[in-house]
């Protein structure tokens, strides 16, 4: 039994491929672009190439329907398509189209990877709140989209990133020029101009079974902090079941799932709430990155990663017995992101990290930059100085560890 897996080069693919291989099903793998190839080649391989019966670079096929042949002339009887990150769930849309293996459409998933086209989608389709958006190509066109919502600050993004990477708050027209200019030429898409929503910033985890019912697995509650004039992540933290929120991001983000159609994924949704409720700042139907997905099996003691996995290959029910909730309520996890607010260039010396890993909710390290390289500047997830995983029975030795982990650990 063989299943196509896009791009299997992370530790997220390393726990889906060695989950199906003690279910007799071995990988086909397909690259997106040489890039991902290349990091297949030289790393990955050498843990997982066993569990590799065959592999494909999509960009040496003239077109999908050429690479979709090929493979089908090789492997007819495929389980499914697995499309573990954002880069990947295009390709996989479109193999599966032509492959015949039941996921999503290309027209769906374009909704949930393309930021302009899922708020117009939503505002027309869905009935959930949605704050204002326009895509804009010319300055006229931005300054006219400030006029329209009557406030600053604006949010300019690209319409495919991810991570943070090249999002501004701009507060001036200058600042809106600017960034718009800068997101241009950054690649990642049109330029998204977005309405600033006040109010908690959280992030909801799920899965979508065959019928579009979505189960949220976990949800966190961000906090951010200036840097250098950029808003950056400082610590997220698991909110419990019995908090108010919880209930109520579920219920939204069920009605947005049911509105992009999606079904038979893992979603990783971001929202803020106000006093008017929740709102949607972008979803994509994707595991959550920041090793969320690994927490959350850890708060509920089964694997989220290999729950998923069996979701993607199979029209499968989904209920909240899957999952224990009792479980999650009593342990409490936080990611701890370090704010670098110079460039150091080498790294010298480390200093607290075996305080670190001495402290009771200690679960590892996401983050650490090792003696010899760069810890730069903060200005996103991946520039992030270093990341730090508690996990602990008590929410006040969280707060405790989590203080010790800021006066310990450094650069220089």
């Amino acid at each position: 039994m063989a299943y196509l897996i896009i791009d299997p080069c992370g530790k997220y693919p390393q726990q889906i491929m060695e989950f199906l291989a003690r279910l007799d099903r071995g990988a086909v793998a397909v690259f997106t672009r040489p890039g991902r190839y290349l990091l297949w080649r030289d790393k990955w391989s050498k843990k997982l190439r066993h569990l590799v019966l065959d592999q494909y670079l999509a960009t040496k096929s003239p077109n999908v329907r050429h690479l979709a042949a090929e493979i089908r002339h090789a492997w007819p009887n495929l389980d499914g398509v697995i499309p573990w990150d954002e880069e990947g769930v295009v390709l996989a849309a479109e193999l599966s189209e032509l492959l015949d293996l039941g996921w999503n459409s290309p027209e769906i998933i374009e909704r949930c990877r393309d930021k302009g086209v899922m708020k117009s989608w939503l505002r027309q389709h869905g009935g959930v709140r949605v704050n204002a958006s326009r895509v804009v190509t010319h300055a006229e066109d931005a300054l006219s989209f400030q006029r329209q919502v009557g406030h600053w600050p604006i949010v300019v993004k690209p319409t495919a990133g991810s991570g943070s990477t090249d999002v501004y708050f701009a507060h001036g027209e200058g600042e809106l020029l600017g960034a718009c200019q800068t997101v241009m030429e950054g690649g990642l898409g049109d330029v998204l101009l977005e309405e600033f929503i006040g109010g908690r910033e959280l992030c909801v985890n799920g899965i979508v079974d065959r019928r579009h019912d979505l189960l949220v697995t976990d949800v966190w509650s961000y906090e951010r902090r200036p840097n250098q004039g950029r808003m950056v992540y400082y610590e997220c933290t698991s909110v419990p079941t019995h908090d108010p929120v919880f209930s109520l991001l579920a219920q939204y983000s069920a009605q947005v799932v049911e509105a992009l159609e999606l079904r038979r994924a893992p979603i990783h949704m971001e929202v803020k709430v106000d006093d008017r409720g929740p709102c949607l700042i972008e979803v994509g139907a994707r595991l959550s990155g920041g090793n969320l997905p690994v927490l959350a099996s850890r708060l509920h003691g089964r694997s989220l990663i290999e729950l998923v996995t069996c979701h993607w290959l199979s029209d499968l029910p989904l209920t909240g017995r899957d999952l224990d909730y009792a479980r999650y309520d009593r342990l409490r996890a936080a990611v701890l992101s370090g704010i670098q607010e110079h460039t150091v260039r080498p790294i010298r010396k480390v200093h607290g990290v075996d305080e670190v890993r001495s402290l009771p909710s200690f679960a590892g390290f996401g983050i650490l930059r090792p003696l010899g390289n760069t810890a730069r500047l903060t200005v996103d997830l991946d520039t992030a100085a270093w990341e730090v995983y508690l996990v602990a029975g008590d929410e006040q030795q969280l707060v405790r560890d989590s203080q010790k982990v800021r006066h310990f650990l450094r650069y220089e």
